[in-house]
């Protein structure tokens, strides 16, 4: 993804010498904040993205079909229910039936409402570093007290072990990404339902972010639940359509009640022109799922090309995950990346995610889902700065030229 901007000189010279552009930790304040500032130029190079390219010709034709097909009913109202053609897509796209889906505005707001329906203000809710803040901020708006689960590198997988280490008297939830964002670890059905049982016992919830986890499942599969899991998603990550805020919650017949109950007086119906939209893309999939194959395809090699290249100097490590569009490596020798991720884009145009976004310094978050020519350009200019910074830091100095 490139921005537009003055001047970016990759020969150490300033991009831009006003505020700086990482003066907060919060990721998505930052986001917000960079976004206020865009264009930022033609010579910048994000390496931050999270999401797979946004597919606009297929959006497009996705809604024409809307209005070009209104006897088959897709614009429709959402109050009360939501969107029937979308709920009965999504049930079958994961093999449940409809009244076990409960269609919202994405994935956060999904979040949001199975908290609403589970935590009383004062209850604990465990929930992963590093991790998301923006599910951070969530669980504390629902007046829950946060504890922290750890997620250890390099794999940042968890285990049921170390769930039940980490609860705590008063824990009513616990919340996880799959696969884990920052890191892309995945966490089949066997190991979640392990967890969920586990946390039965005693009454806690399980629930489930998994806007990234269509990457990983195979099509055609039934979705497996459990009575204290809620499992939320979207079409967001993985098809690339940040622009609908459309998103469904996946559980038990009777939480699906729980949560609907629980958030009567305070939801009062999602989009029904995005929604709209949203049942023909679960209706006719194929064409979404084949794009966001495709952008994987042309840059994956790409990724590793540049990570193997980037690991041989010794400049970073951790491997790529096998699912996704996003990787966590650890920067060798750099325990401030905030800094780190300043210096980045000042002096050489490269917008990344440090890993204080998330809770863990010393690491940052690559997104891989856009388009293949400035992915590489970004990650070769990421291997010479992070050259030049070693270099630097070892008291020495190397030039930096465009064609190196």
């Amino acid at each position: 993804m490139h921005f537009s901007t003055p001047h970016p000189d990759p020969s150490g010279k300033d991009f831009d010498p006003g505020e700086p552009l990482y003066g907060v930790t919060d990721f998505a304040v930052w986001m917000r904040a960079l976004y206020r500032r865009m264009p930022l130029g033609d010579e910048a190079f994000s390496l931050f993205e999270s999401t797979i390219e946004e597919p606009v010709t297929l959006l497009a034709e996705a809604s024409r079909v809307v209005f070009d097909a209104e006897d088959q009913g897709y614009f429709q109202s959402v109050f009360g229910r939501g969107n029937a053609r979308l709920i009965q897509a999504v049930a079958r796209r994961y093999g449940v039936a409809t009244d076990q889906v409960l269609t919202t505005t994405g994935a956060g707001n999904g979040v949001a409402q199975a908290l609403r329906a589970v935590i009383r203000p004062g209850d604990r809710v465990l929930i992963e570093t590093p991790g998301f803040s923006v599910l951070d901020e969530i669980v504390r708006a629902s007046g829950a007290l946060v504890d922290l689960l750890p997620r250890a590198a390099d794999a940042f997988a968890v285990s049921p072990a170390e769930v039940r280490a980490a609860i705590q008297p008063g824990t009513r939830a616990v919340v996880l990404s799959n696969l884990h964002n920052p890191s892309g670890c995945w966490l089949d059905d066997r190991e979640l339902l392990e967890i969920a049982r586990l946390l039965a016992r005693d009454g806690i919830w399980l629930i489930l972010d998994e806007v990234y986890a269509d990457f990983a499942r195979q099509p055609g599969g039934r979705l497996a639940l459990a009575p204290n899991l809620i499992r939320v998603n979207s079409l967001t990550k993985v098809f690339g359509l940040f622009s609908l805020r459309c998103g469904w919650l996946i559980a038990e017949a009777a939480a699906v009640t729980a949560v609907t109950r629980a958030n009567e007086a305070v939801e009062h119906g999602a989009s029904k022109l995005t929604h709209a939209v949203g049942a023909v893309v679960l209706e006719r999939p194929e064409a979404f799922e084949a794009h966001w194959r495709a952008v994987l395809q042309a840059n994956r090699p790409v990724l590793m090309r540049h990570v193997q290249a980037m690991q041989a100097d010794g400049l970073i490590a951790g491997d790529v995950p096998e699912y996704g569009c996003i990787y966590f490596p650890q920067i060798v020798g750099f325990d401030d990346t905030l800094a780190l991720a300043e210096r980045l884009w000042r002096r050489f145009g490269l917008i990344t995610a440090p890993g204080e976004f998330f809770g863990a310094p010393g690491h940052m978050r690559l997104g891989f889902g856009g388009d293949a020519a400035a992915l590489d350009e970004g990650l070769a200019r990421l291997h010479r700065a992070l050259k030049l910074e070693r270099e630097a830091q070892n008291g020495s100095s190397v030039s930096f030229a465009q064609g190196d």
